[in-house]
């Protein structure tokens, strides 16, 4: 079978499925390619079941809330089986959004994997490699390659050895574990922290570096992990993971601390080491193209997200970190406008990362570190949560919300430490991209009692003038 597109996205992950519905807005006959499930990794096996199962975890502290409020309840059972259930049927609604998305905007979506013979042309394998009549040749105009990143394989935890899971594989389990074993202290393995935890199991930590979290500054982790004992007990830092052993079945991790081996054992290892996108290169077979890679090992791009190939484009953790969805989406609506013609370029100046501990921790801009090398003096307005209405009347007072600014009172960086963190921070990016000074935050009326409230008593902090801090 042979056809003709002006546009084709490989992966139908949160850059390719953007993509593709863009590519279409603008008039383009567009083919999406997908070898698994609609959605990708974030959608299916990462962000939304993950945060899923944070909800469902979280309920457990407010029950103990509402005991001491006076709502008395008696002993809650976890039904675990119910909620792997109601995860799975966000994660079916969402597919079916897209889906209904991609009909709606006419994408014409092909289940099968894909290869380049040339750059202009794909070849779409439909039969799993078992006969040669399922598939399918398209010749292209523009391609866009957005096929996501894979969990990375560290040397003796090789996923083929019982018990030795990623943290896709750690979202689908039937039960919840007594014990589990991660390793990796970033930010997916403090997560597991964080729904696991409150589920009931212990969760012990092991990452290389002598901190937990090391893409977040000292402050912000002291923070939460004098928040809760969970975040604290059971982290080994300065810990190198070097394979896996059996006690009667059970997986044992081996690792080397300071010089001397320990040993941790439970009923999952789960590798959390890091993602890397370099697994699909070879299965795209990019040497039939003039697509060039990094020092690094990544598809080299543009800030238009073209390669070296005229007609090719790649975006998301297809082109390399960082792995994030929401950098994904833009790098999608970016890459079909640049497919329609236009000139369209990034702007990735200020980009919020989000973590779902608890509490939630987000950050955009500088940090006060980075101000201060950057500019001769700057200023600080510093929140604690517990000066909130909100925050108290929700028992959510752990935590605080921290304003950088220059000299000038121009907005530099924002950091937050508490409850609904990851939606104030929208509002913060949103000042940043739009050059908001201190003023024009503390002048914003904001609605009472709410969260964002925060964010203009630390403006006002800043500027000395705090009315509910001192």
């Amino acid at each position: 079978m042979q056809a003709t597109t002006d546009l084709a996205v490989i992966g139908a992950g949160p850059a390719g499925y953007t993509a593709a519905i863009r590519g279409a807005q603008k008039d383009l006959n567009v083919v999406l390619i997908e070898r698994e499930t609609i959605g990708g990794v974030s959608l299916n096996h990462g962000c939304i079941p993950a945060k899923a199962l944070i909800h469902a975890a979280g309920f457990q502290k407010d029950i103990d809330h509402w005991n001491a409020l006076g709502i008395e309840t008696d002993s809650v059972n976890v039904d675990f089986d119910a909620i792997q259930d109601w995860k799975d049927s966000v994660i079916d609604q969402l597919d079916q959004q897209v889906l209904d998305s991609l009909d709606h905007h006419g994408v014409e979506l092909l289940e099968g994997t894909a290869h380049f013979v040339d750059s202009e042309t794909l070849q779409v394998d439909s039969s799993g490699g078992t006969t040669d009549n399922e598939t399918q040749t398209i010749d292209f105009e523009t391609a866009i390659i957005a096929t996501g990143s894979n969990p990375i394989e560290i040397p003796g935890l090789e996923y083929d050895q019982p018990g030795v899971i990623t943290s896709r594989d750690i979202l689908q389990v039937d039960d919840v574990p007594d014990e589990i074993v991660v390793v990796g202290g970033g930010y997916i393995g403090m997560e597991a922290v964080t729904k696991f935890s409150k589920f009931g199991a212990r969760v012990k930590i092991v990452e290389a570096l002598d901190r937990v979290l090391t893409q977040f500054e000292p402050e912000i982790v002291n923070s939460i992990q004098e928040t809760s004992e969970m975040y604290d007990n059971d982290i080994y830092t300065s810990t190198l993971a070097q394979g896996v052993e059996y006690d009667d079945g059970t997986p044992v991790l081996v690792a080397e601390q300071d010089g001397e081996e320990i040993r941790l054992s439970g009923d999952h290892i789960v590798v959390a080491a890091g993602r890397t996108p370099t697994s699909a290169y070879d299965r795209l077979a990019l040497n039939t193209t003039n697509v060039e890679l990094t020092d690094d090992g990544f598809i080299e791009v543009n800030n238009q997200f073209q390669t070296a190939d005229d007609s090719i484009l790649a975006i998301g953790d297809a082109a390399g970190p960082p792995y994030l969805a929401h950098i994904s989406v833009r790098d999608g609506k970016t890459a079909a406008a640049v497919a329609a013609g236009e000139e369209r370029t990034v702007d990735a100046e200020y980009m919020p990362t989000v973590m779902y501990t608890d509490p939630e921790v987000a950050t955009v801009g500088l940090s006060e570190a980075e101000a201060t090398e950057q500019h001769d003096d700057v200023l600080i307005g510093r929140v604690p949560m517990q000066s909130s209405g909100r925050a108290l009347t929700t028992d959510k007072t752990s935590g605080y919300l921290k304003i950088i600014a220059d000299t000038d009172e121009q907005l530099l960086g924002v950091r937050i430490v508490g409850a609904r963190a990851s939606d104030t921070i929208a509002e913060a990016t949103l000042a940043l991209k739009m050059g908001a000074s201190l003023d024009d935050i503390s002048t914003t009326m904001h609605a009472h009692p709410t969260f964002p409230e925060t964010l203009v008593e630390a403006a006002e902090a800043a500027q000395g003038e705090a009315i509910h801090v001192h």
